[in-house]
């Protein structure tokens, strides 16, 4: 609940995240227009843009974890998983193929 929570709030973070560049092009061709005053107006929005989007960053990792205990806790209770020893080798390259899947997902 506790990271469905945090995530509620991750799209409107999102959208305002989107200030940061949009409002950083528009002050770039004002000031290339040579428009007066136009640039601080733009910079206003840019630093919105640019705080929104560092304190989303740390809701979006916060969640994220919250989420991954959440897993691995519903996975240890299904399989009945009492110790899990990160020692072995099945289980280590586990935990390294684990982690190297968005990584290949992505790229």
């Amino acid at each position: 609940m506790a990271a469905l929570g945090m995530l509620s709030t991750i799209p409107i973070g999102l959208a305002i995240d989107g200030y940061g560049p949009i409002s950083d092009n528009a002050g770039g061709i004002a000031e290339m227009s040579q428009l007066e005053n136009a640039r601080t107006n733009t910079d206003i929005l840019d630093e919105a843009g640019n705080t929104t989007a560092a304190i989303g960053k740390g809701f979006a990792i916060g969640s994220a974890c919250l989420v991954a205990l959440a897993l691995f806790g519903a996975f240890a209770t299904e399989t009945g998983l009492v110790v899990v020893n990160i020692l072995k080798p099945l289980e280590f390259a586990g935990l390294i193929f684990g982690a190297m899947l968005p990584y290949y997902f992505t790229a």
